[in-house]
């Protein structure tokens, strides 16, 4: 018997991974989505478990911890979406190999993960020719998600290495430097921030790698030089994800300065 709940589960479930999916990975502009929510919430307990204390080790591990489970939530969701489509037709869609027995909940989950990651090799198989063809599917799903999640995480990761190679850069210039020069190189970290807004979530164990800090030095800096580079400045970070500037120069530090703070876990020691 047909069991249309399990289908409609399942699309719900894999259009809506799907679509969180695309818009992180080439989308190529931060969106409020169901992954980026996500790290934001794991970003923000880890900020609350070291809100008062040093939190150097937890620092250097922040960017993975955030990634790896976005990355799950990825896998698993396209996963779930898949084996609810499976069961949705008992006896047709997945059975067992050797008895042809109806496949379980288990056995279903484990025959998405199969297709979705080695396209075979389980004890389970297609009862009929229908599904056979509808499991290639699942198969490309599978080699999109890993090859597209491997990709973002690389280019997040070159984000983050661009970011605290600026951060480094600003914090070795000496008090007074001109600020303007560095512009080029701060356009190009934000507009990668844009497309890997993860990357925000790397923190540091030393202040002079910490990105979102050495911004709020640079406001300062910029300020100091004069309000025609001050405004350049701000221009250039307007598009920082989740930060929203206001019209007034004193104003846009204030609110730098908090979404600094966001970005910081606890009392990170210098």
């Amino acid at each position: 018997m047909e069991q249309p709940l399990h289908l409609a589960a399942g699309i719900a479930i894999l259009t809506l991974v799907s679509i969180d999916f695309l818009l992180a990975t080439i989308g190529a502009a931060p969106r409020v989505i169901l992954s980026e929510r996500l790290a934001r919430g794991i970003f923000a307990l880890l900020r609350r478990i070291t809100r008062h204390r040093p939190a150097r080790v937890l620092a250097r591990m922040s960017g993975v911890i955030v990634m790896v489970l976005v990355a799950g939530f990825w896998v698993v969701g396209t996963a779930l979406g898949w084996t609810h489509i499976f069961l949705s037709a008992p006896r047709h869609a997945v059975v067992l190999t050797q008895s042809a027995e109806e496949a379980g909940f288990w056995d279903a989950a484990a025959h998405a993960g199969h297709l979705l990651s080695t396209l075979g090799g389980a004890i389970t198989r297609p009862g009929d020719t229908f599904w056979n063809a509808v499991q290639v599917l699942a198969g490309v799903n599978g080699m999109v998600v890993l090859t597209l999640a491997v990709s973002f995480i690389l280019s997040t990761v070159q984000t983050v290495q661009l970011g605290r190679a600026f951060a480094a850069l600003l914090h070795s210039q000496p008090k007074g430097a001109e600020v303007a020069p560095l512009f080029g190189r701060l356009a190009d970290i934000v507009a990668g921030l844009n497309s890997a807004p993860f990357a925000l979530y790397y923190s540091h164990g030393r202040a002079e790698r910490r990105l979102p800090e050495a911004l709020v030095r640079m406001a300062r800096d910029a300020a100091a030089q004069g309000p025609e580079v001050e405004d350049r400045f701000y221009d250039l970070i307007s598009d920082l994800p989740h930060l929203d500037l206001p019209e007034d120069n004193a104003a846009r530090f204030e609110a730098l300065r908090v979404w600094a703070g966001h970005q910081r876990l606890g009392r990170l020691e210098s």
